[in-house]
């Protein structure tokens, strides 16, 4: 019963990941054709959230391998590499962000809009089915991600 609730978190988990990973890469994309700065920072924003999600899998899967005589305190150490590439990330994409909106204020750009819309639709709908698959897992992890899930939908 326990490798089956493992392997079941690890499914939900895995989904939200990659649902999460294709809406960042549309995002990136639909930031670029939209001309939108905010769509950009949103896409940066899913990004750090895709790897948080992606680690949390990873770990996950991890997780389970027991202590051995090269690592005494087991794997969960990883967490703090885990967070320290998802701040340089997000910290990395903050400063592009930062580069590309401060020109703009002195020279707007429209951006269109009925393509952010469209990607905001989009974006509610890959969060709300991401939510909903981590909202059947009963794991420490599940309810985290279900929480950022919720909080992004």
């Amino acid at each position: 019963m326990h490798n089956h609730d493992h392997s079941s978190s690890s499914k939900r988990i895995g989904w939200a990941f990659f649902l999460n990973l294709i809406f960042t890469i549309i995002e990136f994309i639909g930031g670029w054709l939209t001309n939108s700065t905010a769509i950009m920072a949103d896409a940066v924003h899913d990004l750090g959230d895709s790897l948080s999600i992606g680690s949390a899998w990873l770990l996950n899967r991890l997780g389970q391998k027991s202590v051995n005589p090269e690592y005494t305190y087991g794997y969960r150490r990883l967490s703090l590499f885990g967070a320290l590439i998802n701040g340089l990330v997000l910290i990395a994409g903050s400063i592009w962000i930062l580069v590309t909106a401060i020109p703009r204020l002195a020279d707007p750009v429209m951006p269109h809009t009925e393509g952010m819309l469209a990607l905001a639709v989009l974006g509610v709908a890959a969060n709300g089915y991401a939510a909903y698959r981590l909202s059947q897992g009963k794991t420490l992890n599940e309810k985290v991600l279900n929480c950022e899930a919720t909080k992004n939908g």
